[in-house]
């Protein structure tokens, strides 16, 4: 039995890739790595503008992960399933609110693992995004279900949250209105236009969609009423639009970390091979980040 990153693995003994590999940092360039693949391969890398901003949002995503996941190769695919959902509406110029909502989800996974302090910046970004279109709605949406969790171990906890979501439905209303009454308000933005998947993209988002409703089927007891909502909803809502699927593929990848991939993966026999791969994919994905910079 070894304990590795505050998590006690049955049978496991760190190697000599790990030794040195906590030596040299690895976790952190190894990270490093898999948020240029984003950026680059992903996302495309040019315009840098958008694939920057929308990695941010992938970032943030993984701050909200990491203390359910506690696993950087795990953490890893669901950030690469995320950003490859929202890729589409990446490419559309949709990358501030991928952004947003990457921010959002980490303001509430964060209030769920006991760091309620950080709900506070919630009002702010969701006046940023209404100020840019219709979607923060779908933001406060995902916000206000966790207004269901009650958090009786942390009153305190409950309290900032009560207090803080009402807030940020203000500022946005509030953001919404300025933009939408002033002197030059957006044509588009309401979502007039349907942005629709391709044949490809519509594909692989029902594969996503079908394992999503299958794992909250299987984990329906142990999961919270944030996570089971969410995730049914932006499911539902995923197939219509790209920009629905990039939300939907952070939800997505909320849901595998709180169930499949807690605490590594939801498996005892499993979870030390996992440790041990893990720090052979910071080497793999350190080359690939190389050669994704200078394929030319």
């Amino acid at each position: 039995m070894a304990e590795t990153d505050g998590l006690v693995i049955e049978g496991y003994e760190a190697g000599p890739v790990e030794v040195y590999g906590r030596r040299f940092k690895m976790e952190y360039i190894g990270m490093a790595s898999v948020f240029i693949v984003i950026a680059v391969l992903i996302y495309g890398g040019d315009p840098w503008r958008t694939s920057v901003v929308a990695t941010f949002g992938s970032f943030f995503l993984f701050l909200g992960l990491k203390k359910k996941n506690r696993d950087h190769i795990m953490c890893s695919f669901l950030l690469f399933l995320a950003a490859a959902l929202a890729r589409p509406a990446v490419l559309a110029e949709w990358s501030a609110p991928v952004l947003l909502f990457g921010a959002t989800v980490f303001s509430l996974e964060r209030y769920i693992e006991k760091r309620p302090q950080q709900v506070y910046g919630l009002p702010m970004i969701l006046a940023i995004w209404a100020w840019i279109d219709a979607f923060w709605l779908l933001g406060l949406l995902f916000a206000s279900t966790y207004l269901l969790f009650p958090r009786s171990d942390r009153p305190e906890a409950r309290k900032r949250l009560v207090q803080t979501v009402p807030a940020a439905a203000l500022t946005g209303a509030v953001a919404a209105a300025i933009r939408l009454l002033g002197p030059n308000p957006p044509a588009d933005y309401w979502p007039s236009e349907r942005l629709a998947p391709s044949t490809t993209h519509l594909a692989c988002l029902l594969v996503a969609i079908a394992v999503v409703l299958i794992v909250v089927a299987k984990y329906w007891r142990k999961i919270i009423e944030p996570h089971r909502i969410n995730s049914i909803v932006f499911a539902a809502l995923a197939p219509w639009d790209i920009r629905l699927a990039a939300l939907f593929g952070m939800v997505a990848a909320v849901l595998l970390a709180a169930t499949v991939f807690r605490h590594s993966i939801d498996s005892d026999r499993l979870r030390p091979f996992v440790k041990h791969t893990e720090w052979h994919f910071f080497y793999v994905i350190l080359a690939v980040a190389i050669w994704a910079v200078f394929r030319g």
